[in-house]
């Protein structure tokens, strides 16, 4: 049985876009909005969202989200306020995507989704490395491999 936590580059990325979209959005609503009241106030609700995602929930989101492999199925375990755990059969899977983003090893933004029957398993923030493996393990061939 292997183990496997989220790429800890997943959660600086997601503070950045996080950060940089509420300075959009706060450039926005200044745009139209004039009066420095009301700004203060989004200002403040923006300021305070932020702190709540970037430094509470997505940690904890973190912390919780894990996987496990064995020789026959994958399991993940994730939820902040509830816990959940979801496990696949390698059996089972249907097909298989893998998104990745561009500079993916820096970022950490790999996903791989295992599609079945009746729903889909999603395995989030995952090294490359990891995702190779995981890949690897359910027999769905890599780009390059020939039959």
């Amino acid at each position: 049985m292997r183990s496997f936590k989220p790429d800890k580059h997943a959660l600086l990325t997601l503070r950045t876009v996080i950060a940089a979209v509420s300075v959009l959005f706060f450039c926005a609503v200044r745009m139209y909005i004039s009066l420095n009241i009301v700004l203060l106030i989004i200002g403040i609700a923006i300021v305070t969202v932020d702190i709540f995602f970037m430094f509470i929930y997505l940690p904890l989101y973190f912390r919780n989200l894990s996987y496990d492999t064995t020789d026959t199925e994958i399991t993940k375990h994730s939820g902040v306020y509830f816990r959940s755990h979801q496990s696949v059969l390698y059996s089972t899977v249907q097909y298989t995507t893998v998104v990745t983003t561009p500079l993916s090893q820096y970022t950490g933004l790999n996903f791989v989704i295992f599609f079945v029957y009746g729903g889909q398993l999603r395995l989030l923030f995952l090294d490359q490395e990891d995702a190779l493996y995981i890949i690897r393990r359910t027999g769905t061939p890599e780009k390059g491999d020939k039959k």
